[in-house]
């Protein structure tokens, strides 16, 4: 009797566990510390499409960044990423990164989120979080200079969002920041 007990509190705690929804030893979190994901969302599906050239890329110039595409239900589900510090770059169309930033329309639940431009990709712009580390800026915006995602050295003026300081040193010609 003892026994039948003892497996129906074992199999009682080990289904507790898979219906919780997390992962055992924060597996996530580790795994977003070893790759650098590439936020994109299904509501707008270039975001992906610019997302996947962008990992190919970092793959060929920058593999230590380990980069992967993220792909989000839709671009609420990145701001809640990017807000919460679950991840640090994303892909977005500018009024969609604007909005971020405000904490306005639709992503006013999330409060607003300091972002900053990294690189104008294609059409749209790959941002990151403010606190995102200069030098990985500057590392991602050289990886992407010269490519045909981010062809021009130059900061497009087609954002209210400011530019990482990263980023304007790559585009200045400074020398890549340290890691402090």
């Amino acid at each position: 009797m003892n026994r039948r007990r003892a497996l129906k509190a074992t199999a009682a705690a080990a289904a507790a566990l898979l219906l919780s929804g997390h992962t055992p030893y924060g597996q996530w979190t580790v795994y977003r510390r070893k790759h650098l994901l590439i936020g994109s969302h299904r509501g707008d599906p270039e975001t992906y499409d610019l997302a996947k050239r962008v990992e190919a890329v970092l793959a060929e110039h920058l593999p230590a960044a380990s980069a992967r595409v993220a792909r989000a239900p839709h671009a609420g589900r990145l701001a809640s990423l990017l807000g919460t510090e679950q991840m640090e770059v994303a892909i977005l169309d500018a009024a969609d990164a604007a909005a971020m930033r405000d904490g306005s329309g639709a992503f006013a639940p999330y409060g607003p989120i300091a972002l900053s431009v990294v690189a104008a990709v294609g059409n749209r712009l790959l941002v990151a979080r403010a606190d995102f580390p200069d030098r990985h800026a500057w590392l991602l915006t050289a990886a992407l200079a010269g490519t045909d995602l981010a062809p021009a050295a130059a900061r497009p003026a087609h954002s209210s969002l400011p530019w990482h300081p990263g980023s304007v040193a790559f585009l200045e010609g400074r020398s890549e920041p340290g890691d402090g």
